[in-house]
């Protein structure tokens, strides 16, 4: 019992600063959705639009940040500090190059992007003009994810929180001056989300490499300067859990593209209440997102010990809070769904619409909840190809078709697509669990049978 009652202790110590974090993203995101749910229709699907291609982007080297995570908190289970400094120095050397070329590209090519979703002249404007004042500092939000991996990789969720809540801060407050302007500054619109996003990244980036690098950082020792690249087999380390994991992450994106598709057939008013529900959506989001963190930190950090024994009682005590949390999100978005909305914007048709899809979202919560737990220890274990390809077919052998053929071919009601969303949720969690019983039974411990 007092194991038990220890590892609780640790995973809620991972969980709760995580939570807190994405509960600050979570709020500023929702309080930005609010301010710009108030601007003119084709000003909120602009944004909305823009914003799937800025998903994409994030998932791509959030995930190459997760291989640099697991490898990093491999380390740090062996006890080797030093090593962790030269991984986490190589790991900026390798990702921030392709950060810088494909920001490049998704400026160059913007409006071209947004025509996967839609070909309204109006909408493409205000989506390509957003693109194009935001893809100069995507570059930070690499450099965010490899500094917030160092921290978590040490099972410290904490720092990332601070400076999440940090960036967070800024966002709120200079995008509502930019957005509606305040004294002498004008009235932006998404154009001033756009400002106070860049300025957000700026800083974050910047609060990370000073507390990992600076005088009392956790390299303090290491510094900053003699940055060289991994040795081939750290690459390939990285590499391993690091594309899986962003293709994963960024299919899912591009899946969202095709479904906005779909869903922008029915009129931007379906598209635009899908998006406030998305925010509204939030607070589940947030109550689970450290599963997948706390997971992998957690069989990462057994694996680099050989802790067997650690290993399966992390994994029984998280889906053990995986259902409480379940319980809580439920309970949410059946009592407060309409409220929520109501902050998110004035325009009743709109609150209609969001309700009925955050209705419908109930019963996502514990599969939703429970994969990400299932996939973090999937990944940790050398088997990130097999997370990516129960993504792959929950999302593009599930979800897509359906949406498209309930959609497009057969023009049933909207809620018909939010209940293709609970039917991957679920095919997925089978995958997942499946793949896992089979893994767990393994010796995963053993390096030598962590082929990826």
């Amino acid at each position: 019992m007092d194991r038990k009652r220890e590892m609780d202790r640790r995973i809620l110590a991972l969980l709760i600063p995580v939570i807190l974090e994405n509960a600050l993203l979570t709020l500023s995101t929702m309080i930005l959705t609010g301010f710009i749910g108030r601007l003119a229709l084709v000003e909120i699907n602009g944004y909305g639009i823009s914003r799937r291609i800025y998903g994409i982007y994030y998932s791509v080297f959030k995930g190459l940040a997760v291989g640099a995570m697991i490898a990093i908190a491999r380390r740090f289970g062996m006890g080797d500090t030093k090593k962790c400094a030269s991984l986490h120095k190589g790991s900026y050397i390798l990702i921030i190059p392709i950060s810088i070329a494909a920001a490049v590209l998704v400026w160059i090519f913007s409006r071209t992007l947004l025509t996967m979703m839609t070909s309204d002249p109006l909408l493409l404007d205000e989506g390509a003009r957003y693109l194009r004042m935001t893809a100069p500092f995507y570059p930070l939000i690499a450099m965010v994810h490899l500094n917030a991996a160092a921290f978590q990789a040490n099972g410290n969720t904490k720092t990332p929180m601070a400076i999440a809540a940090f960036g967070n801060l800024i966002t709120i407050t200079l995008g509502y001056v930019f957005i509606f302007g305040i004294g002498p500054i004008r009235g932006m619109g998404i154009a001033g989300a756009a400002v106070g996003q860049n300025l957000s990244f700026l800083m974050m980036a910047l609060s990370g490499l000073y507390l990992l690098y600076g005088r009392h950082g956790l390299f303090a020792h290491a510094g900053i300067r003699m940055m060289q690249l991994p040795k081939k087999d750290e690459v390939r380390e990285i590499l391993s859990a690091g594309i899986p994991a962003s293709l994963e992450d960024s299919f899912w994106q591009m899946a969202t593209v095709l479904i906005s598709n779909v869903i922008l057939s029915y009129g931007q008013e379906y598209y635009a209440a899908y998006q406030l529900g998305l925010e509204g959506e939030g607070f589940c989001n947030m109550m689970s997102a450290g599963f997948m963190t706390a997971a992998m930190s957690l069989a990462s950090n057994a694996i680099g010990n050989r802790d067997e024994e650690t290993y399966r009682l992390s994994f029984q005590r998280m889906h053990r809070i995986c259902l409480m949390i379940s319980g809580i999100t439920m309970t949410f978005l059946l009592l407060f769904s309409r409220g929520v909305l109501t902050l998110l914007t004035d325009k009743p048709e709109l609150i209609a619409i969001g309700a009925g899809y955050l209705f419908t979202m109930i019963f996502s919560q514990y599969p939703q909840h429970m994969k990400q737990v299932t996939s973090g220890f999937i990944r940790a274990s050398g088997h990130s190809r097999t997370s990516m390809f129960v993504n792959l077919i929950g999302l593009w052998m599930v979800r897509v078709p359906l949406a498209m053929l309930f959609g497009m071919v057969l023009k049933l009601p909207i809620v018909w697509i939010w209940w293709t969303f609970n039917i991957d949720q679920w095919v997925r969690l089978l995958l997942a669990t499946a793949a896992f019983r089979r893994y767990k039974n393994m010796p995963v411990l053993n390096p030598e049978t962590n082929a990826a």
